[in-house]
């Protein structure tokens, strides 16, 4: 897998996560352990893998963990809409090492236009998704209700607001793609929110009964972060005691998992 663009812990099997490759590639996620290396492909039936970009999981009240995948790279903003795919969760004990999963999804389209995005937020208590989207100097950030999420139907996000971190500060064409929003993930209990930049890492911890855009209105805190070749994969262990990050392959450069834990 050498195009990694989004990664999610599994919350049922605990040290495993969840990938995939972006544009172009085939229709599979990908199952590796904490050393990011590779065990397992499912192949997700009635998706297609035009720009997937992010990756997020919810667990629902039954017990059973949904897998969401974004499918809303649009590098050239030129998409007449997005489609969000979501799965039940294998069970990696059961599954072969090649197995298939047929999908649910969404069509979606921006109030504001076409727009690249490539960070995806599932609350953990309600259900509604957040995109952040990528390339704006001011990130726009969006909602699309769990409400909406009726299979094969077709909506329209709703515009919450435009967001005051990871500001290019000159409208150089390599300083402005530092600023990218590649990635983004919340803990298990909700609390905590990490977005990343090609260059950065942004934290939130919730205030009681605040809001997702209500925390992310508040000015971020800034995380050490390791530069990666083409970091555009962020996900909270399912411990919630920290974070792994990946990156595409560049140059041939191989990627690594990098583990960041709470001090």
């Amino acid at each position: 897998m050498l195009e990694a663009s989004g990664i999610v812990a599994s919350r049922k099997f605990s040290g495993y996560y969840w990938s995939h490759n972006d544009s172009g590639n085939p229709n599979f996620i990908y199952l590796m352990d904490s050393t990011g290396k590779g065990l397992k492909e499912v192949e997700i039936k009635g998706a297609i893998n035009r720009d997937w970009e992010d990756i997020s999981l919810f667990v629902e009240k039954n017990g059973s963990s949904t897998l969401f995948i974004g499918d809303f790279g649009d590098n050239n903003s030129a998409w007449p809409f997005c489609t969000l795919y979501w799965v039940t969760e294998p069970d990696i004990n059961s599954i072969p090492v090649f197995s298939s999963t047929t999908s649910s999804s969404i069509t979606f389209t921006l109030p504001d236009g076409a727009r690249d995005i490539e960070c995806m937020l599932v609350d953990q208590n309600t259900k509604d998704v957040f995109l952040i989207s990528k390339r704006d100097a001011k990130k726009r950030l969006y909602k699309i209700s769990a409400s909406q999420l009726v299979t094969s139907q077709r909506v329209m996000a709703e515009f919450i607001q435009e967001l005051s971190f990871s500001i290019p500060i000159s409208a150089d064409n390599a300083i402005a793609k530092a600023a990218y929003i590649t990635s983004g993930t919340i803990s298990p209990d909700n609390t905590e929110i990490v977005v990343k930049s090609y260059t950065n890492l942004f934290y939130w911890r919730r205030n009681p009964g605040e809001t997702i855009p209500q925390a992310l209105n508040r000015p971020a805190k800034s995380i050490d972060y390791l530069l990666e070749p083409q970091g555009e994969a962020v996900g909270f262990k399912s411990s919630g005691n920290g974070f792994i990050t990946l990156s595409e392959s560049v140059n041939g450069i191989m990627p690594h998992v990098y583990e960041y834990l709470k001090k």
